[in-house]
């Protein structure tokens, strides 16, 4: 799979968020989640907690099972700790790094996207549909033989689900965003399921993400928030 398309996949898991990161008063925010992924007839199970840096664009991640894990991403980095085994490696992307919270997607009917600043997408048109707002958003012009478009669903202010189809018109990834909970002026969605689909319109992958136990502009903020690798680590650099 190409990696701009996998970029993209990954990218709707990751607009959960539908109005934070320029959205004040929202300065930081964690999360304690729970992810089951189905792939290969295998699943997988991961809890752990979240963590974002609104101003920095930097996300923690903590994960106490099955292994524990800390990953920290921000612009085109991705590191990656094992505090157990005492290992470290960093991940030079060519682009920003898909993790969660990376992204936002604003109003529907405004103009600044996160999917145009990320990927370089320009809203096509929109319909409503039962009180749901769909938005059409085409890939960029040296891109279309590679992408097709996105399809953003928004009631009341929240984003419900996004949809990714091939440079065919076909469905290849589905994500539903319910359970909104409302923190200061932000719904944030408390259940992300996502499906990715082959060609047969076969669920390749399926995974379901559960957040919990929000926490927002703790003051003063979470530690982790500003975690480093160790010095003493050595850190195995890897560009992908």
């Amino acid at each position: 799979m190409p990696k701009n398309l996998q970029f993209l996949i990954t990218l709707l898991l990751i607009l959960f968020l539908t109005h934070v990161l320029h959205a004040a008063p929202l300065k930081n925010l964690s999360l304690d989640f729970t992810r089951k992924l189905t792939e290969n007839e295998k699943t997988e199970h991961i809890v752990g907690i979240l963590h974002y840096d609104v101003a920095k664009w930097r996300v923690t991640i903590e994960v106490t099972q099955p292994v524990k894990q800390i990953m920290v991403a921000k612009d085109n980095i991705l590191e990656i700790y094992y505090p157990v085994e005492k290992q470290a490696f960093r991940f030079i992307s060519e682009g920003p790094v898909p993790l969660p919270l990376v992204e936002s997607i604003l109003q529907a009917t405004q103009a600044v996207y996160g999917l145009t600043a990320l990927m370089g997408y320009t809203l096509d048109r929109h319909d409503v549909v039962d009180g749901v707002i769909y938005t059409y958003w085409d890939p960029p012009e040296k891109e279309k033989d590679k992408l097709g478009i996105i399809i953003l669903g928004k009631r009341d202010d929240r984003l419900i689900s996004a949809e990714v189809k091939n440079t065919e018109g076909h469905l290849i990834a589905k994500t539903r965003y319910q359970n909104h909970s409302k923190i200061g002026i932000n719904y944030i969605p408390m259940k992300v399921t996502f499906s990715a689909y082959g060609t047969k319109s076969e669920v390749l992958r399926h995974e379901k993400i559960v957040y919990s136990n929000p926490q927002a502009n703790v003051d003063p903020p979470n530690p982790m928030l500003n975690f480093t690798i160790p010095e003493s680590v050595e850190v195995k650099e890897i560009k992908w």
